[in-house]
């Protein structure tokens, strides 16, 4: 099943720089690996984190771009329990 991965609110603003990517189209990832860093308007750079297991699709975003809350960052294959 496909589903889109977004940007979840990480501080009291809601624009983040993309810094750096982990992952690229075609991996495996799991919930819980690191998916890539960003920058908030506040100067921290925090870790984005995946909530799906499954297979990256499509990247959406370049490194160095500025996304919102709820951007779509990409889409992936969401592993299901059989």
């Amino acid at each position: 099943m496909l589903n889109g991965i977004r940007m979840p609110k990480m501080s009291n603003f809601d624009e983040y720089k993309i810094l750096r990517f982990y992952h690229k189209v075609g991996d495996r990832v799991k919930r819980g690996d690191i998916f890539l860093d960003v920058m908030t308007e506040e100067g921290d750079e925090r870790c984005v984190g995946f909530y799906l297991s499954g297979t990256i699709k499509e990247i959406t975003v370049t490194e160095g771009s500025y996304v919102r809350e709820d951007s779509l960052l990409g889409v992936m294959d969401e592993e299901t329990a059989n």
